[in-house]
């Protein structure tokens, strides 16, 4: 048996480029699962600790006004362990640089601690009870603009009105590490500041002394969250519920969560894909390697080792790889759990991230290469154990060129339009005469692009989404929010300002739809059936303004499946303002890329509302002039109002939000290149090393090595792009299994791949080829031209 592992390892020494290419890819799968599995469980265990320490609210309960007193009433129900009755007001804020943004005022009380979502300071201090116009600024936003502790900022208290708020501290709640105005919105950096000061410091500020908006209730432990909402509502129904939001649903959470869920489909899918990748080329190598040694196999035998030795000489190949590519990849892994853990502090905003060595994804990593090696050696292991002594000791008939006699039906119909030369001929001849052969090279080379085309279609998906969210779908160039319900008088204002084009107004309101015992939360618009600001994808039923006219909603087609339902069935609304739910029918179901909006006419916004008058809380207004800004401020300046964003500066922030996506992209483009080599690299090297005997010949017959070097590279050439298709159609259906793990309620990505991507995938993977042909042709050249050339029979 020693004698065997000095042979596996004077192989190993002889084939060194080709084992260190396989080890290399089992490391990058390793790392990836070590890096991604440690990020999900640090983000998962820091946020849980998180909401733990800082009594993160299990649900909120909005209103219209009520009184701070009534937290004692909510307090005192049965399942209720604590609450915080609390002043929410949404409002604009002037920036340094002139620009304006939304500011989000949390009204808390200051001479004890909070019992609900309590603050972890960061920097400075709370502000002192009554210390006027004091706040604490949420961690993020300074993280955004670089405001900070000692700063000045003027907040909109009212038409015309402002008031300089002072920040003595910098801060973070479990609501908002990650600040996001509503479910499933997009993130705008510096678009979304939240302050927190004392409750009645808000109460002044705002006119609003003595009333709050917002209940936090923490459920105890063994509480149904369900019967305590219900409880909750039945308190507060005098002062009018606009919605309740379970923590599930509070937006920051639950684009935390999204975060954590995409971390974890990225671990599920990456070292799997990787390790199959991996494991098609080890079979590959070994298979070539076992087929490559007949004689020694046979010689073994003879000698007198057992099936079981050999057996085992062959899969050691394939453990001392498992072993190397893990140790590599645990070791890579680690160190790269910790730039995913800052960037997730960076990026996430949460203040208490911990991050740990979990032994069990260690040994998990272990054993997953291991079988996956093992798995991919025992079949051309086995197959060394099956060659019969005497047969061992012929050469392999399969590897010499079959029918070399014949022209290959290519070249008999399209030779015609082919160049004459032999150097084309002749490589041209060898793809359909050594099928084996071409055929491991396609598939290995198909295998290689798989991940290059999943990553980049990343980008172009992206892209894609962009291109159709802000061209096809919001067509506005201006949307304004307000805190109450205004008349026409204000849209008929609006419209007659410089720079506005067109007015269209909506109404949006949360209501809760259900149907098959299933519930949805959703925002709904109410709109005129003729607006213009929102571009429709119908899927399934009547075009959008035929629908809205007949009385009908348009549905989401995320939502429409989450109920269940199709065109023509009907769904039951319930809305703040009504007591009774109000029965819809589903007239048309659209592809949303964001959210899961659902759409009805302005008439049936009034039924909802139980209003008598068209009311409306949002415009959408249509501009031209280069006078965007100047329009946003006049709509701050208008009353109540709580957000107005202009769609090119928010693409634009958009955009460099996604330089964290951009730049984990690159790094997987990265590997996926890397991986390309060296899947290429092992497949162009057991190539040439299978024809040494060939081209030994055809230098010892006179051929120049230079033309021999053209020849080879024309074979791989054509060998590649017969690849490609297959190689897209692998990657295109990989990136399909990754985005359906990532599309939600909130997003819906779909695979995308541009022509010119593919251009430059087959571009890259060419020129990796021809770089990857250089040792092994190097090697042929220098080889014993008299040693080559015998033939063992």
């Amino acid at each position: 048996m020693r004698m065997l592992l000095l042979k596996a390892w004077r192989d190993i020494k002889s084939r060194k480029g080709q084992f260190l290419s396989l080890a290399a890819l089992v490391s990058i799968g390793i790392m990836s699962y070590v890096a991604f599995i440690t990020g999900y469980l640090d983000l998962k265990a820091s946020l849980d600790r998180a909401n733990s320490e800082l009594r993160f609210a299990s649900f909120n309960t909005r209103v219209v006004s009520a009184p701070e007193s009534v937290a004692r009433r909510i307090a005192a129900l049965p399942g209720v362990d604590a609450v915080e009755a609390r002043l929410v007001v949404d409002t604009g804020l002037d920036m340094p640089d002139g620009g304006q943004v939304t500011a989000r005022v949390v009204g808390i009380p200051l001479d004890r601690t909070p019992s609900v979502n309590r603050l972890v300071m960061q920097e400075g201090r709370l502000p002192k009870p009554r210390e006027r116009n004091a706040v604490v600024l949420n961690k993020k936003f300074t993280n955004e603009t670089g405001i900070g502790v000692g700063d000045t900022l003027d907040v909109h208290t009212g038409a015309q009105t402002k008031t300089r708020l002072r920040i003595v501290g910098i801060g973070s709640s479990p609501e908002y590490f990650y600040p996001i105005r509503a479910k499933g919105e997009i993130p705008s950096p510096g678009e979304f500041a939240v302050f927190f000061m004392e409750q009645r410091q808000a109460g002044a500020l705002f006119g609003r002394s003595g009333g709050v908006n917002d209940v936090a209730v923490l459920i105890s432990s063994s509480a149904d969250l369900d019967r305590v909402i219900d409880d909750v509502e039945a308190k507060l129904d005098p002062f009018v519920v606009l919605e309740s939001v379970p923590q599930a649903d509070q937006p920051s959470n639950f684009g935390l969560q999204e975060e954590v869920e995409q971390n974890r489909a990225m671990a599920d899918f990456m070292p799997g894909l990787v390790l199959v990748i991996s494991s098609l080329s080890l079979f590959i190598a070994l298979s070539r390697l076992v087929q490559s040694q007949r004689g020694e196999i046979g010689l073994m035998k003879a000698l007198g080792y057992t099936d079981v030795q050999v057996l085992g000489h062959y899969l050691a190949f394939s453990l001392i790889i498992a072993v190397g590519g893990s140790i590599l990849g645990i070791l890579l892994g680690i160190w790269a759990a910790v730039g995913i853990a800052d960037l997730y502090v960076t990026l996430l905003g949460i203040p208490l991230l911990t991050t740990h060595v979990y032994p069990l994804v260690l040994l998990n990593a272990v054993l997953m290469s291991s079988i996956a090696c093992v798995l991919a050696g025992i079949v051309p292991a086995w197959a060394a154990v099956r060659i019969p002594p005497a047969k061992a000791m012929h050469s392999d008939p399969n590897l010499a060129v079959k029918g070399g006699g014949r022209i290959p039906i290519v070249e008999r119909l399209f030779g015609w339009a082919m160049p004459r030369s032999f150097t084309f001929r002749i490589p041209l001849r060898n793809v359909f005469r050594a099928r084996r052969r071409s055929l491991y090279t396609v598939v290995g080379i198909a295998f290689a692009m798989v991940l290059t085309v999943a990553t980049w279609s990343m980008f172009d998906a992206v892209d894609f989404m962009m291109t159709k969210v802000f061209q096809d779908t919001e067509k506005w160039d201006i949307v304004a929010a307000y805190e109450g319900r205004f008349g026409s008088d204000r849209v008929v204002e609006v419209s007659r300002w410089k720079g506005v084009d067109r007015v269209d107004p909506a109404l949006t309101l949360p209501v809760e739809l259900s149907k098959n015992g299933v519930e949805h939360t959703a925002m709904l618009t109410a709109m005129a059936p003729t607006a213009a600001f929102h571009g429709f994808d119908i899927t399934d039923g009547e075009e959008s303004e035929r629908t809205l006219s007949s009385g009908e909603m348009v549905m989401a087609e995320a939502v429409a499946k989450k109920l269940g339902v199709t065109v023509g069935d009907t769904v039951k609304v319930k809305s703040p303002y009504m007591k009774e739910r109000q029965t819809l029918t589903v007239g048309a179901i659209s592809d949303e890329t964001l959210g899961g909006p659902v759409f009805v006419s302005v008439d049936v916004g009034r039924v909802l509302t139980n209003t008598s008058r068209n009311e409306y809380n949002v415009l959408y207004i249509f501009s031209s002039g280069g006078r965007e800004e100047r329009i946003k401020e006049e709509l701050y300046d208008l009353p109540g109002a709580t957000q107005v964003q202009v769609k090119d500066t928010l693409l634009e922030k958009l955009m460099s939000l996604m330089e964290f996506a951009t730049t984990f992209g690159a790094i997987m483009l990265a590997f996926g290149f890397a991986m390309a080599a060296a899947v290429i690299y092992n497949t162009f090297t057991a190539n040439i090393l299978e024809r040494t005997r060939e081209i030994a010949t055809m230098r010892t017959i006179g051929e120049e090595n230079g033309r021999l070097a053209v020849m080879v590279t024309i074979e791989n050439v054509l060998l590649a792009l017969a690849a490609v298709p297959l190689g897209v159609w692998l990657g295109l259906r990989a990136s399909d299994a990754l985005y359906a793990s990532f599309s939600t309620e909130a997003y819906s990505f779909k695979s995308v791949i541009y022509p010119q991507s593919i251009a430059w995938i087959v571009g890259i993977n060419l020129l990796v080829l021809l770089v990857s042909e250089i040792p092994p042709v190097r090697r042929i050249f220098r080889l014993d031209l008299a040693e080559a050339t015998k033939v063992m029979e």
